[in-house]
């Protein structure tokens, strides 16, 4: 809810504040693995009740899920870490709850029944995933068209009630998600024939650069006024957590150009971008002039 979200944006200040009093005086940073990934499993961390000690850890488990899928071994490490973790932390929010989501969940009852443990379970880890890598792709791929398209760069230095509207249209742009759907019954759209059972990929970002819905529909206009994009999706499996990914999207921008209002790409290094169903750059090397 949006009161919630509010109660999260002080934290999420101050959490941005110190990840980049860990790189300034570096000159250069990994706008990538060293800001954009680390605030959404943080924040998250926070809303799931983690402790300020854990977080390290914490983090350090849901990269090596999310990562390195070409990995098994740090594959299986993380969701086993992850696990045992919320396993044990369920069993501690039992007898001692504190406000934070796990214990809300072990508190609430549906149909006047407990939510099951494994429902509990289920719920973190779905936040976990959805929450984590969609937002810092998101927070990511802002940082790189900033870097490398300085009027735009300028333009929200200059102009910062231009933000909101900023927020959305990067946000179309660069849409991180694409997800996917099973078809009901056969149909044929668009000359495309689809058979009961197919599986198919319902691609957002192509969605939100359709020029029948958008003029100059490849180009980021920050100051779009008329942007009905799907980057949340759209009915009734839109995007629940649509306020918090924007609320650290703005957060992130605003306190990285509140710090570092130049910094182009460090060009001696590659960015590379991950894709599939989520898209955004991995590493993104930045430096300070």
């Amino acid at each position: 809810s949006h009161q919630r979200v509010d109660g999260y944006e002080a934290m999420t200040r101050e959490l941005c504040a110190s990840l980049i009093d860990g790189f300034i005086a570096a000159g250069r940073a990994d706008a990538a693995a060293d800001y954009a990934q680390q605030i959404p499993v943080r924040v998250i961390a926070h809303i799931l009740g983690v402790s300020d000690t854990h977080a390290d850890t914490f983090t350090l488990w849901v990269r090596d899920v999310l990562e390195f899928a070409d990995d098994p071994e740090r594959r299986v490490r993380g969701v086993e870490g992850l696990i045992n973790y919320f396993l044990a932390e369920i069993a501690n929010r039992r007898d001692q709850p504190g406000d934070d989501l796990l214990s809300m969940l072990l508190h609430s009852e549906v149909d006047g029944s407990p939510v099951e443990e494994s429902v509990v379970l289920g719920t973190a880890a779905l936040v976990l995933i959805a929450g984590v890598d969609t937002t810092w792709s998101a927070i990511g791929s802002s940082l790189w068209h900033l870097a490398t398209h300085s009027d735009d760069r300028k333009r929200l230095l200059e102009d910062p009630e231009v933000m909101p509207f900023a927020i959305e249209e990067l946000l179309r742009a660069y849409s991180p998600v694409t997800m996917a759907r099973l078809v009901t019954k056969d149909v044929e759209y668009g000359h495309c024939p689809m058979m009961a059972g197919d599986k198919i990929l319902m691609n957002f970002p192509a969605a939100n650069r359709d020029p029948e819905a958008f003029d100059d529909a490849d180009k980021v206009v920050l100051d779009r006024a008329v942007n009905r994009h799907v980057a949340f999706g759209s009915g009734i499996h839109r995007c629940a957590g649509s306020n918090l990914a924007r609320m650290e999207l703005r957060v992130a921008l605003e306190e990285w150009l509140r710090r570092v209002p130049e910094f182009p790409l460090d060009e001696s290094q590659d960015v590379t971008w991950a894709g599939g169903q989520v898209r955004g750059p991995r590493i993104l090397p930045v430096l300070f002039s």
